[in-house]
């Protein structure tokens, strides 16, 4: 059967979900976290009780979805009296299964590109020859920036180092991936009915479960119906093969650990059961780009974070070492996660969303390694812009399009002109980052409401092929993430040099989602060079921090509480505060933590 992108196909419901994304400020919707519906998360107070406790939920009338038992957990629905056993004799708690969000790239896609459906399509050596998009100067700048192709000499992965991808699956039918993932474990399958898609999309025709959209495209339920998933996987291990890309760490290989259906949500429970199978598994590393917000003042939310913390140490005991996002919403972040600005990145005409005092998971987790996202370089403004270059033309969607010039006559203008690895202007940052990498921003590096630019190759070719934001691989299936095909944009050209998939996606799209993979792939590349180190999390986190380049001279300014101005492309005025960035800069040490991810200086194996 020929396959058919869900993404060119379902043109309407796409730019739906894409406008949806653009319009909100990132994780941005991932404020404080809310729960699922009747479902719940209760601890057993000790082994012992872990027993009674099942009991006396079956006495309740619960019925349990999943049981946790190596961090007490259980995750139950039903039943009237579930949440009176936070009494229990039996029972240290019981809270809702809060709903998270992925860190969705910053923004969203700038608008559908224009194409038509297609149908279907170990150790290093000095003599490694990347992949030849590689070749395009300027679009993988992002993986010639952490020294990636200086590590290849020594090492391009071990297939024995595994990198769990927490997210919305891995398409295994794409030809970059189909090589490199090993097992698919979905944990959506514990969602029960409604799924979490289908609460969020209630009473409209986008109410469908990933099963849905496998029985009306003809795809496998269980690959990534999202395209997040995908592109990380892709970023990570993406087959080294002589077409297309391939990943920073492309000889390791990749467990899916579905934690989310295609709409990006996923239970605070489904997050946590994936944690500890890899850490019962043998998986190395877990790269996870979701999360949200908790008030530990409120005690069902002291609960599920206090399930983290146990869930994230049972991990690293086992010799699983955690990587996470550091969010999008350009706040600061403290020890155990706490917020400690007011606000959260907003978009002008939009509500304010102050994040103060509460506390990110799981990036902010004890343990985890929280990485933050810097972009490519900074593009500088110019006195006259041509017509059509200042992205406030609509396209055939009705929405805006990228701004190529900006006009030095606009009110917000970017800091740190010609200036390399700054800190992304959506990103978190803080002393709790402990690593930076690149997440790819807007030419501009500021919100595209203040005409931030393009991300760049292929939504536009003003700048040939140089991307702003990152690009990788995408899902076939993907109802979230733009797909460009080979036989597209990339095809094969004098142009463009190097072959491309013909019937596979990619796509340039930015985030601290984008970064965290950069750091889950060198980090896998320490444990390939270093096989001692496998299964030590803490030395492997010690050595990518020490081998980070340290980045000095970070320009980027927090969000300012005062500018209430209109912002440049939209014209709307930011009557709450926080939509502009001003004011003195961001350190360096809250930019970076330790540093830019370093994959050539990760040192010898057994030094």
């Amino acid at each position: 059967m020929a396959r058919i992108h869900p993404w060119l196909a379902m043109a309407s419901a796409a730019v739906l979900i894409v406008s949806a994304a653009a319009a909100a400020p990132s994780a941005a919707a991932a404020g404080p976290t809310h729960a699922g519906g009747n479902r719940w998360i209760l601890v057993a107070k000790s082994d012992q009780d872990f027993s009674g406790l099942r009991a006396d939920i079956s006495a309740a009338g619960g019925r349990i979805i999943n049981e946790l038992p190596d961090i007490n957990t259980f995750v139950v629905t039903g039943g009237s009296n579930l949440r009176g056993l936070s009494s229990d004799a039996h029972a240290s708690g019981v809270a809702p299964d809060h709903m998270e969000q992925l860190t969705p790239p910053e923004g969203g896609a700038v608008a559908p590109p224009k194409l038509t459906p297609h149908g279907p399509g170990g150790g290093g050596h000095s003599k490694v020859t990347p992949d030849p998009a590689m070749s395009l100067p300027g679009l993988m700048w992002n993986v010639n920036r952490i020294g990636a192709p200086a590590a290849w000499k020594t090492s391009t992965g071990s297939p024995a180092v595994t990198v769990g991808v927490a997210d919305t699956g891995l398409d295994f039918t794409h030809a970059e991936l189909a090589s490199q993932v090993v097992h698919v474990e979905d944990f959506t399958g514990l969602e029960g009915s409604p799924t979490i898609c289908e609460q969020v999309y209630a009473g409209t025709d986008l109410a469908k479960t990933d099963a849905d959209w496998a029985a009306l495209y003809g795809g496998p339920a269980t690959t990534d119906w999202n395209g997040h998933g995908s592109w990380i996987g892709g970023n990570i291990a993406a087959a080294l093969d002589g077409q297309g890309i391939n990943g920073i760490a492309p000889n390791v290989k990749l467990v899916a650990l579905k934690i989310s259906q295609w709409c990006g949500y996923a239970y605070d429970s489904e997050i946590l059961a994936a944690f500890t199978y890899a850490a019962n598994h043998g998986i190395d590393v877990v790269s996870i780009s979701f999360g949200g917000y908790l008030d530990l003042a409120n005690p069902d939310d002291a609960l599920v974070y206090k399930q983290y913390v146990q869930t994230v140490a049972y991990a690293l005991r086992k010799g699983t070492l955690i990587v996470a996002a550091a969010g999008n919403e350009h706040v600061r972040i403290g020890a155990g996660g706490r917020v400690l600005s007011h606000g959260s990145e907003t978009v002008p005409g939009d509500p304010l969303l102050d994040l103060y005092g509460l506390y990110e998971t799981p990036g902010g987790i004890p343990g985890v390694v929280m990485v933050s996202a810097t972009n490519n370089v900074v593009a500088a403004p110019s006195a006259s812009c041509p017509a059509g270059t200042i992205g406030d033309t609509p396209d055939g969607t009705g929405a805006l399009g990228s701004a190529t010039c900006k006009p030095t006559s606009d009110l917000h203008q970017p800091t740190g002109v010609g200036r390399e690895n700054q800190l992304a202007y959506y990103s978190n940052y803080g002393p709790r980052v402990d690593v930076a990498a690149p997440g790819g921003a807007r030419k501009f590096n500021i919100p595209r409401y203040d005409r931030g630019g393009t991300p760049g190759f292929p939504y536009t070719t003003a700048d040939a092929t140089t991307a702003y934001e990152d690009f990788s691989v995408t899902s076939d299936w993907a109802l979230e993430i733009p797909c460009w095909t080979g036989s597209g944009v990339l095809a094969n050209s004098p142009a463009l040099g190097p072959k491309f998939y013909p019937n596979d996606c990619y796509s340039t799209i930015q985030g601290t989602s984008m970064a965290t993979p950069h750091a889950s792939a060198v980090a896998a590349l320490i444990a390939s060079r270093n096989p001692s180190l496998r299964h030590k999390p803490q030395a492997i986190e010690a050595t990518l921090k020490a081998s980070a380049q340290h980045v000095r001279g970070n320009t980027t300014q927090p969000l300012s509480a005062t500018d209430t101005s209109a912002g440049d492309l939209t014209e709307i005025a930011c009557t709450t505060g926080y939509c502009h960035n001003g004011g003195r800069a961001i350190s360096d040490a809250d930019a970076f933590g330790a540093g830019l991810v370093n994959a050539a200086a990760i040192g010898e194996p057994g030094r």
